[in-house]
């Protein structure tokens, strides 16, 4: 994918018919053999023929041995260092990644709060009842579910002037800022019909057009630059915007909320002119992120020689990518990730709430509080369930400061290896979170600093090398058919994100209810960190069986 100049080649799905036809019968046979692709895949003289083509002692390598490993030296064909991007294109092409951070964030922390809140006058303005606002929550998730696959199996085969990704993002940006809007402006200032129906429809678009956005917009990643150190320093600057900046603009919601309370041009409250901003702003990153950087690969015209429905081929190589040897770990690996992080995010507050703030704050502790904006009221009385937020603050922040010496040590040792010890670090830091408040060094808040600080450390691991991972699996697809399918890969990977995001939240509470989550009975709050810790132990397992080393 290297060229002498160190500019990546372009690359097309156009196979050569008279270098196809001589070598397909062993293709077959070495493949075939290992018996871990389709025999359908095999079948396309178009796959067929790039099969042939490929460097068959490289899959050989990762594919008849799952516990054999991959070198970077191995990957002969994938140059680990080099420069295919400008400053500018790396710093548009990561500011698209602020929405994938800040608009689902500000849904997780607010969009709930906001439904059944309090009025300044300390009335209660119940816009959509807790129970129909739950059953729209999970239908529109649910629902929208298949649109990661799909979408990234359709925007694999586009054809276009302007290439097979930037279509989507352009036409999908505007409408998904303008859902994003509509969740927060229901027509009514009561519970009416009208409010839920406003807010499925907006809910639904947004998760929607959040998948033809993000999807295409995370399949250029491993296009536009086929470097590895490349693709570690672009993943740390887009973690900069959306993992960081974006989540906590999300978090941090209510400050801003309180800034705009009277309101901003034609808006009367603070959450719609923020909505209002916020789209704004989805809808130009989105732009910007696509507007400079250069696809490289046109897919074939047709899948010549598969007389198969388009429903049956999609299905076909959704399936597919599990006989790519490097995924399946990959997608186990992120799972039980994922599911930490999900249980973590719904564990904070009650950690702050129940089990912090059950304790009388030394003087100490009001000093660090006072620090922090909201936290501290008039009289002297802290806000633990805003101090969550803070808590959350230290890992993003701490992980950001760490982005620039991680990258180095994935460099130097391997991405592979690092996340891997990664998991482990903050399966026992979320272990650890059991033991706040009962441990007699430091106080309760100065335990879980201490914690939350740590986690920072795993925490910007993983947000600087999980993208590249998973374009190190695509380059490898490559190797196996001969074509680019980032957005299949990056779809199958979002559906099963969906599940995790899901399961998460449903284990926490799960255990809450069985256990207790509140001051007097805290053993719930006290087991959702070893769950969490024991999940990430899965992850690690997971990602030993992880055939690239790189």
């Amino acid at each position: 994918m290297g060229t002498g100049s160190g500019e990546p080649s372009g690359r097309t799905g156009t196979v050569r018919q008279e270098a196809m036809a001589p070598a397909v019968p062993a293709a077959k046979a070495v493949f075939m053999k290992s018996r871990r692709l389709m025999p359908g895949m095999l079948l396309q003289p178009h796959l067929a023929g790039n099969l042939a083509r490929q460097p068959l002692r490289w899959y050989a390598g990762i594919t008849t041995d799952p516990g054999e490993h991959l070198t970077a030296a191995d990957n002969s064909t994938q140059p680990s260092r080099g420069r295919a991007l400008s400053a500018w294109q790396k710093f548009t092409y990561s500011l698209g990644n602020f929405g994938v951070g800040y608009a689902p964030a500000t849904f997780a922390f607010l969009a709930y709060y906001y439904y059944g809140r309090e009025t300044a006058a300390g009335e209660k303005l119940v816009l959509v009842p807790v129970t129909a606002y739950s059953i729209i929550w999970f239908l529109c998730n649910a629902l929208n579910g298949i649109t990661d696959p799909v979408v990234g199996y359709l925007s694999d085969r586009t054809r276009s002037r302007l290439g097979r990704r930037k279509p989507w993002v352009l036409l999908g940006a505007p409408l998904l800022a303008l859902s994003f809007y509509f969740v927060w402006a229901p027509p009514d200032t009561t519970p009416t019909l009208a409010n839920q129906v406003v807010l499925f429809a907006a809910l639904f678009g947004f998760w929607f057009f959040f998948t033809v956005v993000v999807g295409p917009y995370l399949a250029l990643l491993p296009e536009i630059t086929p470097y590895d150190n490349e693709r570690v320093k672009l993943s740390a600057l887009m973690s900069v915007f959306g993992d960081v900046l974006g989540t906590l603009g999300g978090n941090l919601l209510p400050v801003f909320v309180a800034l705009l309370a009277g309101g901003l041009l034609i808006f009367t409250n603070g959450y719609q002119a923020l909505a209002f901003l916020g789209a704004l702003a989805v809808l130009a990153f989105s732009v910007l992120a696509v507007s400079f950087v250069k696809e490289r690969y046109q897919p074939p015209e047709s899948d010549s020689g598969d007389s198969r429905g388009w429903l049956r081929r999609a299905l076909g190589e959704f399936r597919s990518t599990f006989h790519n040897p490097a995924f399946p770990p990959y997608l186990v690996g992120v799972f039980f990730y994922r599911t930490a992080i999900m249980i973590t995010l719904t564990l904070t507050p009650f950690v702050a709430t129940k089990i912090i703030g059950a304790v009388e704050p030394s003087a100490g502790d009001l000093d660090i509080l006072a620090l922090l904006p909201g936290v501290v009221n008039d009289r002297g009385l802290p806000d633990f369930e805003q101090a969550a937020g803070y808590l959350m603050m230290v890992v993003l922040v701490g992980a950001m400061l760490l982005f620039v010496p991680v990258s180095a040590l994935a460099a130097r040792l391997g991405k592979k290896k690092l996340f891997v010890v990664a998991l482990f670090l903050l399966g026992g830091v979320l272990g650890g979170m059991s033991l706040i408040g009962l441990v007699p060094v430091l106080t309760p808040l100065g335990q879980a600093l201490l914690l939350f600080a740590l986690a920072a450390v795993p925490v910007a691991i993983a947000l600087v090398v999980t993208r590249p991972l998973l374009a190190d699996v695509i380059d490898a697809d490559e190797e196996i058919t001969g074509l680019r399918r980032e957005g299949v890969y990056n779809g199958m990977e979002g559906l099963i994100m969906k599940v995790a995001a899901g399961l998460g939240p449903l284990l926490a509470g799960i255990i809450f209810e069985i256990f207790g989550a509140s001051r007097a009975h805290s053993l719930g709050i006290r087991i959702c960190g070893p769950v969490a810790g024991a999940c990430l132990v899965l992850a690690a397992f997971a990602f030993r069986r992880y055939p690239i080393e790189k």
